[in-house]
């Protein structure tokens, strides 16, 4: 760039007042993603899971979902929801879990077979867990190989069943290690695997001291200085809020229950309990919430007691709706018994939410309840399997309001002491860190940039992209209280480069600024109402060449495209690709620099011309058309030249990959090759890029329309797709991409195609 047009494209994109850095010495932790594993998601049941995970993320601790199956419910509790487009979903079989299993048999066929028939012979005495463990196989398999490429090195299993097999098969196949909790009611009856799960984890979580006693007493040897006591547990304000908030009327003493509907949960004994002190004149109503097998039998116990009128059923709720109940609720009782095959409680949840929100229990004495429930402190232990024990609890509750509160007050300070989920998921990071592998070169020059002015305390990586000359990192950093999602962006000296790497940065971080401020939001009088904007650049660190911007948001473009093509053959596509093109169009209106943009277009004729000479020497089509081609861009040159032809600012790299699409905004990244360039530049290079998607048979056609709509953002449909100044373009970009882009030193039969297919493109327009 010649020295006067440096300083138009800087007079369009003035120079900001740059912030001193001083980075520290040493920094906060930078703590690689965990995949945490779980059987179903969304599943109403396991909510204490979905909150684990949350916090987890606020303490700076990345988490991957990864679930075996994807549930479907008509109940989705709201926490749940954002997880729905993050959790990574698959089928249990398809092309590439197909071919991630062949190349592994091929590779390692002792390995594959010896771990399979492994499996098999474990559990060939239950023949449903072995056919389960079958279906999982090549699914985990498949996991084995692509976690790694996430940055995973640690995979943690959510009960020691399924998913702790499916870590177990990953961390076999894999250099990733894995743990798993073990909640209570998946190792009381079934244990297949669990020896050699135990043997193999770097450490296992136990929920409650009995159930370590329990496994240890098992498998005394596995088990040795490997299970770690930290409870599950809940959030202690969501419930006080509730009971504050209670707007309930009725007079009625209200009882209520939350569990599903099993055999263990002995509600049949609450059902004779309850119709016990109606008959007695006690007047109280019973609500009961969870679904379950024993739905219809519980239902048939109410209508023999002729208790329909004092029973509600209310089958499965969203947590605020529980959290609700629980504020109207005087008493909260659940009758855990040991089923007759074995199966009970381990600490159930429930009670402690019921305990959050200051209200008394009664419980059973059996598993770990005695651990959270201590008896006559702040609430009552009973053996549930007899009603009258059940009835003279509720009934010593139902007499004394006096002691209502003071065991709610109790069980609220025992709640917030010791199950207080910001206070496990802490121990839970804790054990993570432990059992970590310290990681060394960008993990280091992560930790060391200036995270003090953001105030951080601890960083999370989600994802590392490292190149010869710089890396991009996608954290979350919390303060302690909230978290949030960024980017760093740090530049590396390389050879060859006219600028710095200081200069790289500074000048991203200066183009971001101006391009935030200058660049439209939402406004009433447009109608799309939309924002089209860049994220937020936070800090540039210069010691460390580098940008700490936010994170764009929406999602990629590129992510669309591949998932409308594999389902609705891109009919989801025509809005994101005119709102793509309404950016382009809105950043190039801010970054106006002058109306004679002629010597550029001399100058990318120029560098065509040294493209297709490096492009021709890997390719004979365009070494036999290198005349015409040459003719055709000077002849194209011609032409728009006689045009005035506006200077605008460049992109460089505006392909879909680097356009993100939300509802109600576009964020575009990577302006490292932002400079003074045509207007039609940028839309070539993308038009080219989104043809390379779509150049298939089988969806050829849809690819005008495309084009066309992506035309219709940045123009209103003014552009022709014969248009000369778009055709010198594409030749040039294609060129460019054909000699030094990504396509052009990428292997495999895609990558081959793309090239034949984009020199086909250069062929066509030069005609």
């Amino acid at each position: 760039m010649t020295a006067a047009n440096e300083s138009a494209l800087k007079a369009a994109l003035p120079e900001s007042e740059e912030q001193p850095a001083v980075s520290p010495a040493t920094g906060p932790r930078v703590r690689t993603p965990v995949a945490v594993l779980v059987t179903r998601f969304p599943r109403i049941a396991e909510t204490f899971i979905l909150r684990e995970i949350n916090e987890l993320e606020r303490l700076g601790q990345p988490v991957v979902l990864v679930p075996l199956l994807r549930n479907y419910s008509p109940v989705v509790h709201e926490e749940a929801k954002p997880w729905m487009g993050r959790a990574l979903f698959m089928p249990l079989m398809s092309f590439a879990i197909l071919r991630a299993n062949v190349l592994r048999l091929v590779r390692e066929p002792r390995r594959y077979l010896g771990l399979l028939l492994t499996l098999i012979i474990q559990t060939l005495i239950r023949p449903s867990v072995m056919l389960r463990t079958i279906a999982l196989f090549p699914k985990s398999v498949y996991l084995a190989s692509r976690l790694p490429k996430l940055g995973i090195r640690h995979a943690h299993a959510h009960f020691a069943v399924h998913p702790a097999t499916m870590a177990y098969i990953i961390a076999s196949l894999s250099n990733i290690t894995f743990s798993f909790t073990i909640h209570g009611p998946d190792v009381f009856v079934h244990r297949l695997l669990l020896r050699e799960k135990i043997a193999k984890a770097k450490f296992v979580r136990a929920v409650s001291t009995f159930i370590k006693a329990f496994v240890s007493g098992l498998y005394p040897e596995e088990s040795e200085g490997k299970i770690e006591v930290v409870h599950v547990g809940v959030n202690p304000d969501v419930y006080v809020d509730a009971a504050i908030n209670s707007t309930r009327r009725s007079p009625r003493i209200q009882i209520l229950s939350v569990a599903a509907l099993t055999e263990a949960k002995g509600y049949h004994f609450l059902v004779d309990a309850v119709a016990a002190l109606v008959k007695e004149g006690v007047d109280l109503e019973c609500r009961i919430v969870g679904d379950g097998r024993q739905r219809d039998a519980i239902a048939e116990r109410i209508a023999q007691h002729g208790m329909g009128d004092r029973f509600r059923m209310m089958g499965a709720l969203p947590q605020h709706e529980v959290a609700r109940l629980l504020g109207d609720a005087d008493i909260f009782v659940l009758p855990s018994v040991i089923a007759w095959n074995g199966q009970m409680d381990g600490i159930p949840i429930s009670l402690m939410e019921a305990m959050a929100a200051g209200k008394p229990v009664v419980g059973s004495a059996i598993s770990g309840i005695p651990e959270l429930v201590q008896h006559e402190t702040n609430g009552v232990l009973v053996d549930a399997t007899h009603p009258e024990r059940i009835a003279a609890a509720i009934r010593r509750l139902t007499d004394d309001p006096e002691l209502r509160l003071k065991f709610g007050r109790s069980g609220q300070e025992r709640v917030r002491s010791e199950f207080d989920v910001r206070v496990t998921s802490a121990k839970v990071i804790d054990l993570f860190s432990r059992h970590d592998r310290p990681e060394r070169s960008a993990h280091e020059e992560i930790s060391r940039l200036n995270w003090g002015r953001l105030n951080t305390c601890a960083l999370g990586l989600r994802r590392l992209r490292e190149r010869r000359d710089s890396f991009v990192a996608e954290l979350t950093i919390t303060d302690g209280i909230s978290w949030r999602d960024v980017v760093v962006k740090r530049q590396r000296g390389r050879s060859g480069e006219s600028r710095s790497a200081f200069d790289r940065a500074r000048d991203e971080y200066r183009i971001l600024r101006e391009l935030r401020e200058k660049m439209p939001g939402p406004a009433a009088e447009r109608a799309d109402d939309i924002s089209y904007t860049v994220p937020r650049p936070l800090v540039f660190d210069e010691k460390h060449a580098a940008l700490i911007m936010e994170r764009a948001r929406g999602k990629a473009l590129e992510s669309l495209i591949r998932s409308s093509r594999n389902s609705s053959l891109g009919r989801g596509l025509l809005t994101p690709l005119r709102r793509a093109g309404r950016w382009l169009k809105a950043m190039q209106e801010v970054t106006h620099i002058d109306d004679d943009g002629r010597h550029l277009l001399t100058a990318i004729v120029v560098v065509a011309a040294r493209d297709l000479e490096l492009a021709a020497a890997a390719h004979r089509p365009l070494r036999r058309e290198r005349e015409r081609i040459i003719e055709t861009l000077r002849m194209l040159e011609t032409r728009v030249a006689s045009n005035p032809i506006p200077a605008v600012g460049h992109h460089g790299d505006y392909w879909p990959g680097n356009v993100f699409v939300g509802e109600r905004r576009v964020e575009v990244i990577d302006f490292e090759g932002f400079r003074e360039g045509l207007s039609l530049e940028d839309v070539a290079y993308f038009l080219i890029h989104l043809r390379m998607y779509f150049d298939y048979p089988i969806f050829r056609r849809y690819l005008p329309r495309l084009e066309q709509s992506f035309l219709d953002g940045f123009s209103d449909g003014s552009l022709r797709a014969d248009d000369d100044a778009l055709r010198l373009f594409k030749i040039a970009k294609g060129l460019q991409v054909l000699a030094r882009g990504g396509v052009a030193s990428a292997r495999g039969p895609r990558a081959r195609w793309h090239r034949t297919r984009l020199r086909e493109l250069i062929l066509e327009s030069a005609r």
